[in-house]
């Protein structure tokens, strides 16, 4: 529970006293990471060497509690499979062993145990650690200030737990408790829970149900950008979208945002976008002039990979768009990987393809092609060199349309700036009503294991609408008016 805490609360509030009837099926995206994550388990802990304690096959609970303090008593080297009990808390930790004569207690993930810095621990995994920690030393048999975590790379990862992990000095041992006491007042029925809109909520099972409530409440966090640690920051002036738009903000360019964190720029264009939200047709705009036009010849470029194997990066997809004397053209360009053996070849196709035309200008949706084709150059240094990826990814011939135009110099009146909400807004649509990356990898997966061309025609199909729906959104922008932010209240004919 403190760990979904972490993630979200709500999500326990509905897990723990939610009407099952309202729960949304499991995609199979999930079920996949859930699959791989049993597998990466097994795999790690079946390479623990001889004279490891292994109680993972006790069933009852009260035996493996007991068989788990004997083993702590004795002078066993490695414990699989404990279970650490102190009053209401439970740790069922994957791993325990000793280090400098000293119990430590560890879990096995199929996710990286660093966060996105790749410095601090991953918050949600640290306090699941530092929750076991805890209890191996009030059971008087370890320190509160030491975990860790092996990662999908194998490698243990250790933590610091009594790090400071925030500006305002929180320890991560403080962190965790606080949600131990949120835990339990969502279990008692005595604490408040409040949902969130993002990106995490398209693989929960509640994500019908939360996002009705949000709609209900009017939460900041369909405010696209908004996320729950802003919403938060937000909550004692502005606690819905509706007084985020009527907030009196201060219009001197030097002004101090009148909240913690959000600095005043950033909380005008949020008030903006409040503002479109609740404008009856209100049509979104350009902050400035965007400086684009249709060019002789576009390459729109996405690939699809699957983080479940090694983020083995299985498509190349490129809408090759023409502009001639006879009018518009347009062909779509895979290269496939069929697995693992494939990936190179795909990427030295897709490679030649990119750059045989120099003028030829390139765009794709967010970071993730660039990211991705740096680290197919570090795999296939033969195929090219760190100097040719970067030349392929230069800022006059490649546009990133979500971060070099979107986010910077654009407003929408949607919730979120993803590719599949604002190509919808222009008028696309994917042909596969299951249109996503996650149902992408879910498909490949079933692929690889059962030859079907069918699934993998479904992959291209469904590629093929996501490079079409990068050059819907460049003809939207194209044609998006400069205009100043919304005026406000509408007027009474608007509304």
């Amino acid at each position: 529970m403190i760990r979904d805490v972490a993630i979200c609360e709500r999500r326990v509030r509905h897990d723990l006293h939610g009407d099952p009837a309202g729960r949304d099926p499991v995609s199979a995206f999930v079920q996949l990471l859930w699959e791989g994550g049993r597998q990466h388990e097994e795999i790690v802990l079946a390479a623990i060497g001889e004279g490891a304690v292994d109680l993972r096959d006790l069933a009852d609970p009260d035996h493996r509690f007991v068989a788990t303090i004997d083993a702590l008593g004795s002078d066993a080297r490695i414990i699989l499979g404990a279970r650490l009990e102190v009053d209401d808390r439970l740790g069922l930790p994957d791993i325990i062993e000793r280090d400098d004569g000293e119990w430590v207690a560890g879990d096995v993930k199929s996710g990286c145990a660093l966060d996105a810095d790749g410095k601090r621990p991953r918050l949600e995994y640290a306090v699941q650690v530092a929750h076991y920690a805890e209890l191996l030393a009030d059971l008087g048999h370890g320190s509160p200030n030491a975990g860790f975590v092996i990662g999908r790379d194998g490698e243990r990862t250790f933590y610091d737990l009594s790090a400071r992990w925030r500006r305002d000095g929180a320890l991560l041992t403080d962190i965790t408790a606080t949600l131990a006491d949120q835990a339990r007042g969502i279990r008692d029925g005595n604490s408040e829970s409040r949902g969130a809109l993002s990106a995490i909520c398209k693989l929960c099972h509640w994500q019908t149900v939360c996002k009705a409530e949000l709609k209900e409440a009017g939460d900041a966090t369909l405010i696209a950008g908004v996320g729950r640690s802003v919403r938060d920051a937000l909550l004692p002036i502005a606690p819905s979208v509706r007084a985020l738009a009527d907030l009196d903000i201060p219009v001197a360019p030097a002004a101090k945002s009148p909240v913690t964190g959000v600095g005043i720029e950033r909380l005008r264009r949020f008030q903006d976008r409040a503002r479109l939200l609740l404008t009856p047709g209100a049509q979104p705009y350009a902050r400035k002039p965007l400086g684009l036009a249709r060019a002789a010849r576009e390459l729109h470029f996405d690939i699809e990979a699957d983080p479940s194997r090694d983020n083995l990066i299985y498509l190349h997809g490129i809408l090759d768009r023409r502009l001639g004397p006879d009018g518009q053209t347009e062909k779509y360009v895979q290269f496939f990987a069929d697995g693992p053996t494939g990936e190179r070849d795909a990427f030295a196709a897709t490679m030649d393809f990119l750059t045989a035309d120099q003028s030829a200008m390139i765009y794709y949706y967010s970071k993730y092609e660039r990211t991705s084709f740096r680290l197919l150059q570090s795999r296939y240094r033969e195929v090219c060199s760190p100097e040719d990826i970067e030349r392929l990814f230069d800022p006059k011939r490649a546009i990133d349309l979500l971060f070099d135009v979107i986010m910077p110099d654009t407003e929408w009146p949607t919730h979120n700036v993803s590719i599949k909400t604002l190509a919808r807004y222009v008028g696309f649509d994917w042909r596969d009503t299951d249109a996503s990356g996650a149902s992408s990898i879910a498909w490949y997966d079933a692929y690889v294991k059962s030859g079907d061309p069918a699934i993998r025609e479904r992959i291209v199909i469904y590629n093929c609408d996501d490079v079409r729906a990068s050059a819907a959104v460049l003809d939207g922008l194209i044609a998006l008016p400069v205009l100043p932010p919304p005026a406000w209240p509408p007027s009474r004919a608007g509304c």
